[in-house]
């Protein structure tokens, strides 16, 4: 490389390259023949980091919340891939992620139907799964209501309901209709699995014809038993957990920014909607797993998450509070939420 009367030139990959005398070079080093850095700005060379790939993951995803779609994020290098993505969304989520500036490439995958999980405890509608966007909610929401109960809805958005909502609330219905205060429906891969506790024979029947009939052709599997009644507001804690889980994680987890207490995403409204789904399980125990680089932040963390909870009616004595270290720091948002534990 030599500097002459019209610039500045030299050879990089058997090509002579030139460049005008009004290009300064300031703190250049020479490696290997080479000028650098100012030949890699030069030539549009980028090197990549962690930190480039948490900055591009950020920006997808606030461009696809403001958009008001949903799904999984992936970032290597420049390409991005977005999965769990309503099959209808596909196009639109696609186009919004090749918009975002520094995106080499964009891939989306769309969503498989999701389990649903519905049940009727009482005077409670328990509905877990995943719908495409809010409009499907509310329609689902609609189908299922029925008077004198309330509606709880553990819905991750984004995803792909395995039937209409009209064929949800119909199987509801007919659930309602064989008056049993304890059933649950399982909805996946074509199957519906009914679970019951009848106090006779003659209602145990009435129950899997109502429900057959209202399945819309899905192959049923019947898990009736004839037995005493669970008393009311009893739930199979193993499955309040995992629709809990489903709801906490399918919108963004409890958590909290970087070092603080300042909740970071839907804060106070998602912990109000997991209290509100408690209230099914009244004597179930709760443990709040507060994770954070500082214990005392961590724990505060744990209390406020619990006193929204027993704002919601659930009762403290049921709430345990556990902290784990996160010596590496909170840059993992694994590290800086807090989880809900149902046993």
């Amino acid at each position: 490389m030599k500097f002459g009367s019209k610039g500045l030139s030299g050879w990089l990959f058997g090509r002579e390259v030139r460049y005008p005398c009004a290009v300064r070079l300031p703190h250049a080093v020479w490696i290997g023949g080479l000028l650098l850095p100012a030949l890699l700005a030069a030539t549009g060379v980028v090197v990549y980091s962690g930190g480039i790939e948490r900055t591009l993951h950020a920006d997808v995803r606030s461009a696809l919340e403001k958009a008001g779609y949903h799904g999984v994020v992936a970032v290597e290098g420049r390409s991005v891939v977005v999965s769990e993505v309503a099959p209808r969304s596909v196009d639109a989520v696609r186009a919004v992620v090749s918009d975002v500036s520094g995106v080499g490439g964009a891939e989306v995958r769309q969503a498989e139907p999701a389990q649903l999980f519905v049940a009727v405890r009482g005077a409670e509608i328990l509905v877990s799964g995943a719908v495409a966007d809010d409009a499907e909610r509310g329609a689902l929401i609609e189908a299922v209501q029925a008077a004198d109960h309330r509606v709880t809805a553990a819905l991750r958005l984004g995803g792909l309901l395995p039937i209409p909502p009209a064929v949800v609330g119909r199987v509801v219905s007919a659930a309602l209709s064989a008056k049993v205060s304890d059933v649950t429906a399982t909805v996946h891969n074509g199957q519906i699995a009914i679970a019951a506790r009848v106090p006779d024979e003659a209602r145990a029947t009435a129950v899997r014809e109502a429900v057959t009939q209202a399945a819309n052709g899905l192959q049923v599997t019947d898990r009736i038993e004839v037995g005493p009644s669970a008393a009311v507001g009893d739930l199979n804690v193993e499955a309040l957990h995992d629709s809990i889980s489903r709801l906490v994680n399918g919108n963004g987890a409890i958590r909290f920014v970087q070092g603080t207490t300042a909740y970071e995403g839907h804060g106070t409204v998602l912990i109000q909607r997991v209290g509100r789904m408690l209230l099914v399980a009244p004597r179930a125990s709760i443990t709040l797993v507060a994770h954070g680089t500082d214990p005392a932040v961590a724990t505060t963390r744990g209390q406020m998450v619990r006193d929204v909870l027993v704002g919601q009616g659930v009762s403290p004595a049921l709430i345990a509070i556990e902290t784990r270290p996160a010596p590496g720091g909170e840059y993992d948002p694994a590290t800086r939420q807090v989880d809900v534990v149902v046993r």
